[in-house]
């Protein structure tokens, strides 16, 4: 807890329930008011899509998701399931809690075990 904040357990609760039970295919972290817990705000179910989780992320206001993105081996032809860990930091956000979104996001990726990859993005077009 380098930044203070914790995780709440019901993040990692969230979490293996999609990369286990696969029924969920997406989840949207966020702070509690006092910017002390991460908390889930957001899980969507099996039928969501990309476009439905970027439409979760505020335009100024700092966010953290995972996706359950599918995709088809190229070299096999089989379908592939990988998550995707995303940190939202829109340029239009106040800077403190920039700084404490960022300070925090290796806890929360250290409990969240099974992340493939993890995209930064500060834009709609990231």
């Amino acid at each position: 807890m380098a930044s203070g904040v914790g995780v709440d357990d019901d993040c990692v609760t969230q979490f293996n329930d999609l990369k286990l039970k696969h029924n969920l295919k997406y989840i949207v972290y966020g702070m509690n008011d006092g910017m002390t817990q991460i908390t889930v705000l957001k899980a969507a179910g099996k039928e969501a899509t990309y476009e439905q989780f970027c439409a979760e992320m505020p335009d100024a206001e700092c966010r953290y998701g995972v996706f359950d993105a599918e995709y088809t081996d190229p070299k096999t032809g089989g379908q592939r399931n990988k998550i995707v860990f995303f940190i939202w930091c829109p340029d239009s956000a106040k800077v403190r809690p920039k700084m404490i979104y960022a300070s925090s996001k290796d806890e929360l990726k250290k409990r969240l075990v099974g992340v493939a990859t993890e995209v930064q993005a500060s834009d709609k077009s990231d």
